[in-house]
């Protein structure tokens, strides 16, 4: 008996014994379509993961004076104590060494761990809005990717004449100044702590969606030039130099080396400096671990999906076996007629491997319907994986094969003569 013989034989009994055939494909078919869903989802949940990460700063690398004392402690973004105001980083210095690494270093971002609490307050109005208060540069804006809906962004020409202007986000905004153009209004920043200080509105900006992986959006800052922190506090250079920056890679540098490169030139900065040191980290790296932290549990959530493979397998199994007890006369039948055991065993298994193999494409289709269906709802589509759908085929023809070899090697075992008895 050749292949094709075996397969015409093999669809004519699904046909034949529709309702079993049906109970037979449905553990295959579930067990297909959760592992294909499941895998879906945790692509879409990395992509979004990924992509929220590009907007909060994955490409980012955080600078950070620290105690020589603290090598090997990394805190990300939380600002670093540092007693000697002279070892601050100075903006001269950020500024040097953006310009011996260009074009690699696209920017220095001050200020982004530094947020003063308190009130606006519109001029003559009794209305306020509780804001965190935020001294920062034109660099923080653009790589923070908020986006101006009216007036301008801050300038270095805000920086360099030490105005006091800011930039509100845009719910800010609304709760001050309702639909009214903002652009050019004054407000009275009351700190919890300090001396309040006269802000002109200059621009209104949003802010972009990072997606609950992160956080669910950017925090609602009032911005103002860096060099207003020492109206805002009392620490020595307050505006004048940081203990905490972020610089921001360009877009296809090679971070590692320029990692290297970063802290190769703020060694060399402070290697007259006994006391205190700059370190630099690549925070994409634990970011990295927490993708294939997601990649990990995806597999995890998957393989228990493929559990019910197994099950279906069994189901498989049983069924033949059952097939193989109802059929004992015909095996007989052909037995007498010349057919070898290789024939019998080939039919019963091929058999088998088509029930699980419609059973797996059946699933296939059904995985990828719920796993799009899923992703869309969570607002980042993406199409099943095709590595996990030729996988997941290959594994229920494996199924098929694995399960459908026992009742078809007991098929082949009959005797004729005892098979033509049986009734």
């Amino acid at each position: 008996m050749n292949l094709t013989e075996s397969l015409r034989m093999a669809l004519t009994s699904l046909r034949t014994n529709k309702m079993r055939s049906l109970l037979t494909l449905l553990g295959v078919i579930i067990g297909i379509a959760a592992v294909i869903a499941i895998l879906t989802l945790g692509s879409a949940l990395k992509g979004q993961f990924t992509s929220d990460l590009d907007k909060v700063g994955a490409n980012n690398f955080q600078v950070q004076v620290k105690e020589r004392t603290d090598e090997g402690e990394t805190d990300y973004h939380v600002e670093s104590s540092v007693d000697d105001p002279d070892s601050l980083l100075t903006p001269e210095q950020l500024e040097q060494v953006r310009t011996a690494l260009a074009p690699d270093v696209e920017s220095v971002i001050i200020g982004e761990s530094d947020t003063y609490p308190g009130d606006l307050e519109l001029e003559g109005a009794s209305e306020s809005s509780a804001v965190m208060v935020k001294p920062t540069n034109p660099d923080y804006v653009t790589a923070s990717q908020f986006t101006v809906r009216t007036g301008r962004a801050l300038t270095d020409d805000d920086i360099a004449a030490d105005r006091a202007v800011t930039m509100l986000s845009a719910t800010t905004a609304t709760e001050l100044f309702g639909d009214a153009d903002p652009v050019g209004q004054t407000l009275n920043f009351a700190p919890l702590d300090g001396t309040d200080l006269e802000l002109t509105v200059i621009g209104v900006y949003d802010t972009p969606d990072t997606g609950a992986l992160i956080g669910g959006g950017e925090a609602e800052y009032a911005l103002v030039p860096y060099t207003l922190a020492a109206q805002l506090s009392d620490a020595p250079l307050a505006g004048e130099a940081f203990s905490s920056v972020s610089l921001r890679a360009a877009p296809g540098t090679d971070k590692a080396a320029l990692g290297a490169r970063l802290q190769a030139a703020f060694d060399s900065m402070y290697a007259d400096n006994e006391e205190y040191r700059v370190e630099v980290t690549d925070f994409s790296k634990d970011l990295a671990s927490l993708n294939q932290l997601l990649t990990a549990l995806s597999a995890a959530i998957a393989a228990i999906g493929g559990i019910s493979l197994l099950v279906g397998g069994i189901g498989v199994m049983n069924i033949m076996l059952i097939t193989v007890t109802e059929r004992t006369r015909e095996i007989g039948v052909r037995k007498a007629l010349g057919a070898r055991r290789g024939d019998i065993r080939l039919q019963f298994v091929t058999e088998a491997i088509i029930v699980c193999l419609i059973g797996g494409l059946i699933g296939v289709v059904l995985g990828s319907v719920a796993g799009m269906i899923g992703s869309s709802l969570m607002g980042y589509f993406v199409f099943p994986p095709l590595g996990a759908i030729v996988v997941s085929l290959l594994f229920a023809l494996a199924i098929g094969l694995f399960f459908g070899y026992y009742p078809a090697g007991k098929a082949a075992k009959l005797d004729p003569i005892e098979a033509l008895r049986y009734e």
